[in-house]
């Protein structure tokens, strides 16, 4: 499945969701959909992408099927970002060094969240309906 790279607008990767493969990033074709997002939070590479079951998010070695049941928090604590998975994962980050700027940027509609992936995902989670029409 094809997914877009979250920090880099218009490049694009394959993705295999069974192995957690991520192919070599290029340019994106025209008309090309992607399936998800890619980037790197913690050091670690994210995935958050729609499986066949739903959303899911890829992050180290954890595959991740994100429902109503599934909690997922994000919270800027002092220099860091932590987005909370569930129960088990845990993924903490320095801020994203745009969020200082942001309430100059005249950038319209612009938002923390294009900035940092991990809020990102807590955000579409928040809202229902954007969960449900995302990456369809």
């Amino acid at each position: 499945m094809l997914v877009a790279s979250f920090d880099t607008y218009g490049r694009v990767a394959e993705f295999d969701p069974v192995t957690g493969g991520l192919g070599p990033e290029r340019d994106a074709g025209p008309g090309q959909v992607s399936h998800g997002h890619y980037g790197h939070l913690a050091c670690a590479r994210v995935v958050f992408y729609r499986g066949v079951d739903g959303l899911r998010i890829r992050a180290r070695k954890h595959d991740i099927r994100l429902d109503t049941a599934t909690g997922v928090r994000h919270r800027a604590v002092g220099p860091e970002c932590v987005l909370a998975i569930g129960q088990d994962t845990e993924l903490r980050y320095p801020v994203p060094p745009e969020w200082a700027g942001l309430e100059d940027d005249l950038t319209p509609f612009v938002e923390a969240e294009d900035f940092d992936l991990g809020l990102f995902v807590a955000n579409v989670l928040a809202a229902p309906a954007r969960a449900a029409r995302i990456y369809c």
